[in-house]
């Protein structure tokens, strides 16, 4: 079964269950490797782009489509 079937099949169950999935799968992947100050710089980052006009602020709908292209 491919990672695509996977959250195909995912995305047909009911939210209280999708959620635990998401939630074991935060919990699963390695927080070692971002510190706050990682995640502040990198939010600086992408701001700086927008700023620049190198990158763009997504609306909802534009967001949802990005994340189910993979």
């Amino acid at each position: 079964m491919t990672s695509r079937q996977i959250l195909d099949s995912i995305l047909g169950l009911p939210e209280n269950e999708r959620a635990e999935i998401a939630s074991a799968l935060i919990d699963s992947l390695d927080t070692d490797r971002w510190t706050d100050g990682d995640l502040v710089a990198e939010a600086k980052r992408r701001e700086r782009a927008v700023e620049e006009g190198s990158a763009r602020y997504l609306d909802e709908s534009e967001f949802h489509v990005g994340i189910r292209r993979g």
